[in-house]
């Protein structure tokens, strides 16, 4: 099996969940030394452990991107387990406001906005701008941000989450032309609906209130045929959105640069 990632060092944020467990997890397989954050101590260390166990090499860095300081502060202690500079930094951490419960779109307070779009972008905003000077000096790094494919489709609810995933988008194309001639890439990956315990705890309520039952397999069915409604066939899992983010951050992806790669089964 090649390992094209065999020397470069990543850090996965919001990586104490499925999906950016999974994308760590890949990374790892493909050669890199990884470094997950998220701020659940006890969470990461279980993911970290998992992905170890696979014989790789693999370390945490604990904190919140929420604040300028804070977020440096990840980045240093993430560059100190890796022993060095970080190759590609994988931007997942995000989500709503707290509280947001999927608010519709008059109940969605401007103060829920701010704080949507400060976890969802400006927390990606401060990682790259720590590890841009880095990639610049050893004139290769990758930068890749998780958007959605909500941005494309979107709902009346959650404008707030969907406005800062199209975001993302921009700033990730304006990133690369900043970046042009450095070695550097930027891109992003939009997941649709993808299997993880934030849509997994969603379908639930829906379920309930379309009144689908609660076995699992059923539901997940009614949402594929009555919600997915894509050409595969069937909902995305956190490997799906893996195979997308190691296929960017590989090295022979140097003339992938300034796109965005949607990953929802051609809905």
């Amino acid at each position: 099996m090649t390992r094209p990632l065999l020397g470069k060092r990543a850090l996965v944020t919001g990586a104490s969940s499925a999906l950016g467990a999974g994308i760590a997890a890949r990374l790892a397989e493909d050669g890199a030394r990884v470094c997950l954050h998220g701020r659940n101590e006890q969470r990461l260390e279980e993911q970290r452990a998992a992905i170890a166990d696979a014989g790789a090499d693999v370390c945490t860095a604990a904190g919140s991107l929420s604040d300028d300081a804070s977020a440096r502060a990840v980045f240093d202690a993430a560059e100190d387990a890796l022993g060095g500079g970080i190759d590609i930094l994988v931007n997942n951490a995000g989500g709503e406001a707290a509280g947001n419960a999927q608010a519709p779109w008059l109940d969605a307070s401007p103060d829920e906005w701010v704080a949507t779009y400060n976890s969802n972008v400006a927390s990606m905003v401060r990682l790259i701008q720590a590890a841009v000077p880095g990639m610049k000096s050893r004139g290769w790094g990758r930068l890749i941000q998780l958007s959605s494919a909500s941005v494309d489709t979107p709902l009346p609810i959650i404008p707030d989450y969907q406005a800062a995933k199209s975001a993302i988008r921009s700033l990730t194309r304006s990133l690369a032309m900043s970046l042009a001639h450095t070695g550097i890439t930027a891109n992003s990956v939009s997941p649709g609906l993808t299997l993880s315990d934030g849509p997994e705890a969603w379908l639930k309520r829906i379920a309930e209130e379309a009144g689908w039952g609660d076995d699992r397999d059923t539901i997940l069915e009614r949402a594929n045929t009555e919600m997915a409604n894509n050409f595969a066939g069937r909902i995305g899992v956190p490997a799906d959105i893996a195979h997308a983010v190691s296929f960017l951050a590989d090295p022979r992806a140097d003339m992938v640069n300034a796109i965005d790669i949607r990953i929802d089964g051609g809905r």
